[in-house]
């Protein structure tokens, strides 16, 4: 008896189902090719486990929103390309309202928060070295730009600049810190 391929099945989609979905609307990949494609795109603002990138893509082919075509022969790679009802599950996700909030996980923030445990010194250093990881991050982000905005998306630009007016800001705002703390120990140093 022959079987019959398993039904499409529906399932609630996670960002990272969008993240795929999204990059292959661009063109087929293998999970190695969106890992890469990722790494020097969205990686700069949306972190997650790039396992996923090997895993989600089989999902989305069982939930019909993938095909997938395996090599004959050799590594037997699999490449994966978006059907019609992905790109429909796309446009309705694009479509759809962004209510959440913002998440900012910022482990120089955190421990900012609970610096009253902390000795001023080592405050001196966690804004220093906040401050040059998003001076870092805001430069690598204006040289991409640099390279990228006169022929790339402009929606991909639009995000860029986003990007770097956020490091920029929080680079202001370390260096800002490090200002109040060096006032501090003026004004200490004053009242002796």
């Amino acid at each position: 008896m022959l079987a019959l391929p398993p039904e499409p099945r529906d399932r609630k989609l996670s960002a990272t189902s969008f993240v795929v979905l999204g990059m292959l609307a661009h063109g087929p990949a293998t999970s190695y090719d969106l890992k890469q494609r990722v790494g020097y795109t969205i990686g700069n603002f949306w972190a997650f486990a790039h396992s996923q990138l090997y895993d989600e893509p089989a999902r989305l082919v069982e939930a019909g929103l993938l095909s997938a075509a395996e090599e004959e022969g050799g590594r037997r790679r699999r490449t994966y390309s978006i059907t019609e009802k992905g790109k429909e599950a796309l446009r309705e996700w694009l479509a759809a309202p962004t209510p959440e909030q913002t998440e900012v996980r910022d482990l120089g923030l955190l421990k900012l928060f609970f610096a009253t445990f902390a000795e001023e010194d080592h405050l001196a250093n966690l804004a220093r070295a906040r401050r040059e990881s998003h001076k870092a991050t805001a430069d690598g982000y204006m040289a991409l730009y640099n390279q990228i905005s006169g022929h790339a998306d402009r929606w991909q630009v639009k995000s860029l600049e986003l990007g770097i007016r956020i490091e920029r800001c929080v680079e202001r705002f370390w260096t800002e810190f490090m200002e109040e703390l060096q006032s501090n120990v003026h004004k200490r140093h004053d009242n002796d």
